[in-house]
């Protein structure tokens, strides 16, 4: 299975909600944004992330649903130590600060529910639950991009075929081109200048080699989205070398339908390399 590094997931449970979202990046990156009383869940969570998840920018966000708390506490001991700290503070500046309650009310640990406090392994539970649907529609968006990739492959394999076809043909017109030019001109060239020649037009022609490794390339392609996993980088790097040889391909070009051709493989394997950077 090849997974996208992009997606998204909200998963909503009886007093609490994971939101999970992730984008492209070069590495693993884990971020958790959890109230004040769970942090101490973090490490547990980032190990539980980390078992299936190998690329992307991960922003995990876990929400109280406040309409399920039917009693709120407040730490009266808290308020207390605040209001005491705040009035050192006017006495320190002789001034008078305007005390907001629901300013206290916001400050980290005042305001409790210890009805609705999910304990440590529901939260873990429900995570687990959650990563396992936002894994899930990395994965369908991966196999996406998957069958997209294999159509512009098909498509580069058409024209790698074509041009395999047609190379033969290009290169004995361009050789007739060639001897009838120096015919043309009168040149007092004898037979073995004339062949040396036809032997440089040819070396530089031959795109054989090429040919192979672009087939060689694509067929390893294949093979990376049949295995699946964690192949974004492998695919990156065997574009890297398909476009290399493309660009050679254009280089030895020396009829329109090489150049055509050669162009259009480059198009088509840009359009794959952009694909592929959302794969893990």
């Amino acid at each position: 299975m090849i997974h996208s590094m992009t997606g998204f997931d909200l998963s909503e449970f009886d007093n609490l909600s994971w939101e999970l979202r992730s984008v492209n990046h070069r590495y693993l990156e884990l971020n958790f944004k959890l109230p004040e009383d769970c942090r101490h869940l973090e490490a547990a969570l980032k190990t539980r992330a980390k078992a299936q998840l190998t690329r992307g920018k991960i922003d995990c966000t876990l929400r109280r649903t406040i309409a399920t708390q039917s009693q709120l506490a407040v730490d009266q001991g808290l308020i207390q130590n605040l209001l005491n700290a705040i009035k050192g503070v006017e006495d320190e500046s002789k001034r008078v600060m305007n005390i907001n309650g629901l300013d206290l009310l916001k400050w980290p640990g005042v305001l409790t529910s210890e009805l609705s406090r999910p304990v440590d392994e529901d939260i873990l539970t429900h995570f687990d639950t959650a990563l396992d649907r936002f894994c899930q529609t990395r994965a369908r968006e991966g196999d996406a991009t998957r069958l997209g990739i294999l159509e512009k492959l098909t498509h580069l394999d058409a024209t790698l075929t074509a041009l395999k076809q047609a190379t033969p043909d290009i290169i004995q017109r361009a050789q007739a081109r060639l001897t009838n030019r120096f015919e043309a001109l009168d040149l007092a060239a004898d037979s073995e200048r004339i062949h040396q020649e036809i032997v440089l037009l040819t070396s530089k022609a031959d795109v054989g080699e090429e040919i192979e490794r672009i087939d060689a390339h694509m067929t390893e392609v294949q093979r990376c989205l049949a295995e699946g996993g964690p192949v974004g980088r492998r695919l990156d790097f065997l574009m890297q070398e398909l476009n290399r040889e493309a660009n050679t391909l254009s280089s030895k070009a020396i009829a329109v339908e090489s150049t055509f051709g050669a162009v259009d493989m480059k198009v088509a394997i840009e359009q794959m390399r952009e694909q592929i950077q959302n794969l893990e």
